[in-house]
């Protein structure tokens, strides 16, 4: 059985040195133990908060999934064009990757582990939920007219995740280049990369249609 989720600073602490290890050396070469003398409390004090260590794993991959979840969810709901809510996802999803650095490592980490044991299982639904958001939204972009009805909506969040992990993971070494550069990259990163997927790359008026042409 869980336990509630945690609000003291102890607890923070534990999720923190958690987070941190988990993304280093991967769940299965973590131990109680480590989390914390990491953390600087006792194991009793882990076990307090948390049931085991399944159950801290799955607090981190919530706790890391959450923002992404509730803004999408938000802006699903909102009385704005699809286009909008995409720039907004879009920036505030870079930046926030940005911003929780290990955070973000962690869960690019786990999504590329398989699902071998059930934990593991449990946290990519996690994430699975989140992907699913993305989805929900280029196909009410489809339903309302924005979007073209002949792409996968699936393909598409595929394309956006993607831009957005491949960002995050060069921007040290692609620093010469302007999309990359100063403090206002990741804005400028979410306007154009939403450009790309909604306008594409052929010339307006030489759209060539997946019937006309095929990939050979």
């Amino acid at each position: 059985m869980t336990k509630s989720k945690p609000t003291t600073t102890g607890a923070l602490s534990i999720l923190e040195a958690a987070t941190e290890l988990f993304a280093r050396d991967g769940y299965e070469c973590v131990s109680v133990a480590s989390i914390a003398d990491l953390a600087g409390v006792c194991k009793a004090n882990i076990f307090h908060h948390y049931a085991s260590k399944e159950v801290l794993y799955l607090e981190v991959m919530r706790k890391a999934s959450a923002e992404h979840a509730e803004l999408a969810e938000a802006l699903l709901k909102e009385d704005i064009s699809c286009v909008e809510k995409l720039h907004r996802l879009t920036e505030y999803d870079i930046k926030t990757m940005i911003d929780n650095e290990l955070r973000t490592r962690l869960i690019l980490r786990e999504l590329g582990e398989p699902c071998e044991n059930s934990v593991r299982r449990l946290a990519h639904q996690v994430f699975r939920r989140n992907f699913q958001l993305v989805i929900e939204l280029f196909e009410q972009g489809q339903r309302n007219g924005e979007f073209r009805n002949d792409f996968d909506p699936a393909a598409a969040a595929v394309a956006w995740c993607g831009s957005k992990n491949a960002f995050f993971l060069c921007r040290e070494a692609m620093q010469d280049l302007d999309l990359f550069k100063g403090t206002d990259a990741a804005r400028g990163f979410a306007e154009k990369v939403c450009k790309l997927l909604i306008d594409g790359i052929l010339p307006v008026n030489n759209v060539i249609s997946s019937t006309e042409k095929k990939i050979s």
